[in-house]
């Protein structure tokens, strides 16, 4: 006998949305506001940090019944808080970045715009760029990052052994039915697609791309059903 699971509506994802951030102490909710759109989340509003701002993002993914979140929250620093002026956030930048021992090997250009800080120069690897937006996003005054790093692998990879890696490492994976997510590569740009069950399950299926060796990008366009 098979079991009909019943998808949460909109208005039940919205109300577990909200509750999700009040109960999040990492986030004042008070000026956040939240809509639902067929499983689509969109949070709009103000928060004091960008860790309220990240956090927001992962407590709506937690959600039942949630396939994206797009995240429209404006960070304002409170009065009381001192905070770092463009020229303090670059230093401050480019010291974190110098004694990551995964990046200091790399000239990695920085400027940094009321907050806003834009990387530029080349690593070797997907997971490099993206762990070195990760690193920047964790210091003080921070509000956001445009990650411009090139992605220029050292050794000679076929697209087809690339995917083959993805999808081994798909079948792996115990969150992820490997069949469910369809994998194509070209120049080392990877597109995911597809649909699983769960946001869990979408991102274990970009973290398999992510630290394949000789992925340049990830499009990561599975849907949560």
């Amino acid at each position: 006998m098979s079991v009909q699971v019943e998808t949460p509506s909109d208005e039940d994802i919205k109300l577990d949305v909200i509750k999700q951030m009040k109960w999040d102490a990492r986030i004042d909710a008070s000026d956040v506001s939240i809509t639902v759109n067929n499983g689509e989340v969109s949070i709009s509003g103000q928060v004091p940090s960008l860790t309220a701002k990240s956090a927001a993002t992962n407590d709506a993914y937690l959600v039942e019944g949630v396939s994206t979140v797009k995240n429209e929250l404006n960070i304002e620093f409170p009065d009381t808080e001192t905070v770092p002026t463009d020229k303090q956030i670059e230093d401050n930048v480019v010291t974190a970045l110098a004694l990551d021992g995964d990046l200091k090997s790399y000239k990695i250009d920085v400027d940094v715009n009321q907050g806003w800080v834009t990387l530029e120069g080349t690593v070797d690897a997907y997971w490099e760029k993206i762990h070195a937006k990760n690193e920047v996003l964790e210091l003080s005054g921070v509000i956001g990052v445009t990650n411009n790093l090139g992605v220029v692998p050292t050794g000679d990879y076929m697209d087809e052994s690339i995917a083959k890696d993805i999808i081994n490492a798909l079948e792996r994976n115990v969150h992820i039915f490997a069949d469910d997510v369809n994998v194509r590569v070209e120049d080392g740009n990877v597109t995911l697609e597809g649909t699983v069950e769960t946001s869990k399950a979408k991102n274990a299926a970009f973290d398999s791309a992510l630290y394949t060796p000789g992925v340049v990008s990830v499009d990561n366009k599975i849907m949560v059903v």
